[in-house]
């Protein structure tokens, strides 16, 4: 008999009342998982929320309905018993950051890590069914890696 982690039945708990509480809302949630090394480190957690297609999540990111997601997901968390620390923003604020690229870096990449420096170490994020389709010819292992 497997028995699922404490750490990971918060996750589950969590993520059921945020999709429960979005069930109505649209664009609609087309799939929801997520994984990570969080029982080594429990910053090592990524939730992914998928919409249909592309047009779908550009409407819930122009709605504010990701930011919600995003927002509702980690309350849900902390409210479970997920380590606060791990699931709040890192703050920037207080140091200057300065980075430098040696070699090339594309200006997605510098942006990237850029914005990494202002993001929780746990997060959520989303994509489409429609472009896992696209770019790993429905192959979810091949786009999440």
């Amino acid at each position: 008999m497997f028995l699922f982690s404490k750490r990971n039945r918060i996750i589950k708990k969590a993520i059921a009342k945020t999709v429960s509480a979005f069930f109505d809302k649209t664009p609609k949630i087309y799939q929801h998982f997520f994984y990570g090394a969080f029982d080594l480190a429990p910053e090592n957690l990524v939730i992914w929320y998928l919409f249909e297609t592309d047009d779908d999540l550009d409407k819930a990111q122009e709605i504010g309905l990701c930011a919600e997601l995003d927002a509702t997901t980690i309350r849900n968390l902390i409210f479970y018993g997920y380590p606060e620390e791990a699931v709040e923003k890192i703050d920037t604020s207080s140091k200057p950051y300065k980075i430098e690229f040696r070699g090339e870096a594309s200006e997605d990449e510098i942006n990237y890590l850029r914005n990494a420096l202002k993001n929780r170490k746990a997060h959520v994020s989303f994509t489409t069914k429609e472009d896992i389709d696209r770019e790993a010819k429905g192959d979810y292992h091949l786009y999440f890696q």
